[in-house]
């Protein structure tokens, strides 16, 4: 009985800090911000957006939908792990210009804080903070796929 509770604990550790999973921008344009999901490729990280949520001034999620013409654009890719809460070397494309930039990850519970940045080294960039979103809150939306 203890180690079935040990792995229960150690696995919902895991997931906590996990980059895989569904995360939203937090632009505060407009009252829309984009739902990505981040997947393993091969042994790098990518994400795409999934869906376009429209959100009150607390960004909790009023309606969201996957008609739109950035639906599976792929925002970041060729992220590599560095330990479980870092992820470094990868890059961030700008859905309007298509134009990529340098770009890191660092997780602190459920935030996903991307750093953007002109220069590999990241000197000259800017900060953005993603929230995850868990199936639990999805669902009483009526979406089992998130």
């Amino acid at each position: 009985m203890r180690i079935i509770i040990l792995f229960m604990i150690v696995g919902n550790m895991l997931f906590a800090n996990s980059i895989l999973g569904y995360w939203m921008t937090q632009e505060g344009k407009n009252g829309k911000e984009a739902i990505v999901l981040i997947e393993k490729e091969k042994n790098t990280y990518i994400g795409k957006i999934k869906y376009i949520a429209t959100v009150d001034k607390n960004f909790n999620i009023i309606s969201y939908t996957n008609k739109d013409e950035i639906i599976d654009f792929e925002l970041v890719k060729d992220f590599q792990k560095v330990d479980d809460v870092t992820y470094k070397k990868g890059q961030i494309i700008d859905p309007k210009s298509s134009r990529e930039y340098y770009a890191s990850v660092k997780l602190e519970g459920n935030k996903f804080i991307l750093k953007g940045s002109l220069d590999p080294h990241g000197i000259l960039g800017a900060k953005r903070v993603w929230k995850k979103i868990d199936k639990e809150y999805i669902k009483k939306y009526g979406d089992e796929k998130l």
